[in-house]
């Protein structure tokens, strides 16, 4: 027998939720209701059976905290919480008795909506100076240039200070939206320009500057720029001599690196720090 499931498509967008409702011309008692999603080119998974006079069961192959059965007047229900791309498929439901074996019209859930995946977002971020040797109370302009395939509107860029005797990172700054520049790369992917400034008062001020990015929930990080306080310790009287001016204000170099991932970097986040930055 085939009874019918209505509707035979329906369409919802990531991380919603949706019910499919199966209806039998025969609505006397069965022994056994299961519900089966089936792809295109794969055999049906059975998504779960309920026995009668039983709780349902979900299979294993199924998020459990996602589906679930539920009994109504007509037949069996299929709820499905914070639906994604992999729930896609045909769905439909069988009903057996001793004797008889009824299935419903199956149902097409179609997942549409633009679905971000972050590999494939190229995020980078850059920092120019890789080092900065500066006297007590100099000012230091740190640069960062993040480039992806988000809006600059839509990124949340911020700045670290990790230091020698820190058992985690500090967040420091926190870029409005606006306040950044842009520069020209393609049409599919913006660039844009962060700049931070920081007098460097005494040896408290000093250690890694990181510019951060926090993205569809990731966390990327440029390669650093490290602050310290110049080295020569001399008390100029008046006589100093040119090469030792330029030695101590010397800026030891420049360069380019790729970009931080989460796990290369020489710290650990804090628990409190990783929650802020990956909520929404």
């Amino acid at each position: 027998k085939q009874g019918h499931s209505e509707p035979l498509v329906i369409s919802a967008e990531p991380g919603e939720a949706i019910n499919l409702t199966c209806t039998f011309v025969d609505n006397s008692i069965k022994d056994v209701r299961m519900w089966y999603k089936q792809r295109l080119e794969h055999a049906p998974l059975e998504v779960g059976t309920q026995l009668e006079g039983k709780a349902a069961v979900i299979s294993e192959q199924f998020d459990r905290s996602r589906f679930k059965l539920n009994r109504t007047a007509s037949g069996i229900s299929l709820s499905i919480e914070r639906v994604t791309k992999e729930d896609e498929g045909m769905y439909f439901c069988v009903e057996s008795g001793k004797k008889t074996l009824e299935f419903s019209t199956a149902t097409f859930l179609a997942v549409t909506g633009k679905i971000l995946i972050y590999w494939q977002l190229n995020t980078s971020v850059l920092q120019t100076a890789v080092q900065w040797s500066v006297s007590p109370g100099e000012s230091v302009t740190l640069q960062c240039t993040v480039m992806s395939e988000i809006r600059a509107a839509d990124l949340r860029v911020l700045w670290f200070r990790a230091a020698a005797g820190q058992s985690f990172p500090e967040i420091i700054y926190t870029h409005q939206n606006s306040s950044s520049r842009q520069c020209e790369i393609s049409s599919s992917t913006s660039c844009s320009l962060y700049e931070f400034s920081k007098n460097i008062l005494d040896q408290h001020h000093t250690g890694t500057y990181y510019c951060a990015v926090v993205v569809c929930g990731k966390i990327i990080f440029g390669n650093g720029t490290s602050v310290e306080l110049s080295k020569c310790s001399c008390v100029l009287l008046g006589n100093c001599s040119i090469f030792v001016l330029f030695m101590c204000n010397s800026i030891n170099g420049l360069g380019f690196k790729s970009q931080t991932s989460l796990t290369q970097l020489p710290f650990k986040l804090g628990k409190p720090i990783f929650e802020f930055l990956t909520s929404s």
